[in-house]
């Protein structure tokens, strides 16, 4: 029995891309997967050697978050596509799979709504009217579908339009599970630069190594949360187990899609 996948990849500078590129070949031999990357790392570098100060926002629910103007977005694209996606790509092709690098751009593989971010600044709460960020409400099944099969595995940047045709930020987590729903997968693994959901984020030895998403959601803190979210819109879509591990090449991780 074929059995589908989807890994999402951190962008974050501790994510051994090596080890993530060595799990979706021993993956895509077999079975059928889709690769989501994130660029977070690159987009750092980049807009410090193109002198765009990177923006950090506050929420009025406290959440922080990058600023995305539109040279941020466009700086974010060059990350995304110009360095994860290309060496993604080159790396699977590598070792024997047909990784074909894609964006959500890319024939409205992904067609976000764009966010009303509201942010806190000097006490006040204000509306930022130009950031392009948004929320995936639907995949192009029957694109990314040809792209799915054994050997062969899409590699995808959070990248998506608009229903006013503009380009948008999408959170790569919240990505992966919207397509791990629309492709009816078994599971959705999130490697990350952390070892997994923590007990004590100052401790790695208080990794949860199963728990339900209630739980879950009790116990993440920070970035975690969107993490643990997007957990939550796999299994309610469906999606029968999400794997939180680190991307440095956990060897247990090999036998979630496995069973």
């Amino acid at each position: 029995m074929t059995l589908r996948a989807v890994v999402k990849a951190g962008g974050s500078a501790g994510v051994d891309r090596d080890a993530v590129a060595d799990l979706v070949a021993d993956i895509a031999r077999s079975d059928e997967i889709v690769l989501v990357h994130g660029a977070s790392a690159e987009t750092n570098k980049l807009a410090a050697a193109l002198g765009h100060p990177q923006e950090t926002l506050v929420s009025p629910s406290g959440h922080q978050s990058r600023r995305t103007d539109r040279r941020t977005l466009e700086i974010f694209a060059m990350a995304a596509l110009g360095v994860e996606n290309f060496l993604y790509v080159e790396k699977l092709q590598q070792r024997g799979i047909d990784a074909v690098g894609l964006s959500g751009l890319s024939g409205r593989l992904l067609v976000a709504r764009k966010k009303d971010v509201r942010s806190v600044r000097d006490g006040k709460t204000i509306l930022l009217r130009d950031d392009y960020t948004g929320k995936v409400e639907a995949v192009n099944l029957p694109l990314l579908t040809q792209f799915i099969g054994a050997g062969r595995v899409p590699v995808v940047a959070p990248l998506a339009l608009s229903t006013e045709q503009q380009a948008l930020n999408v959170d790569g987590d919240r990505v992966a599970a919207a397509i791990a729903v629309a492709i009816d997968a078994d599971a959705l693994i999130i490697l990350t630069s952390v070892p997994g959901l923590l007990r004590d984020v100052e401790d790695p030895g208080t990794l949860v190594a199963e728990t339900t998403i209630a739980e879950a959601e009790s116990m993440a803190r920070g970035r975690m949360k969107v993490k643990i979210l997007a957990a939550r819109e796999a299994i309610d879509g469906g999606v029968d187990e999400v794997v939180i591990r680190s991307a440095s090449g956990d060897p247990s991780v090999r036998t979630v899609i496995r069973g």
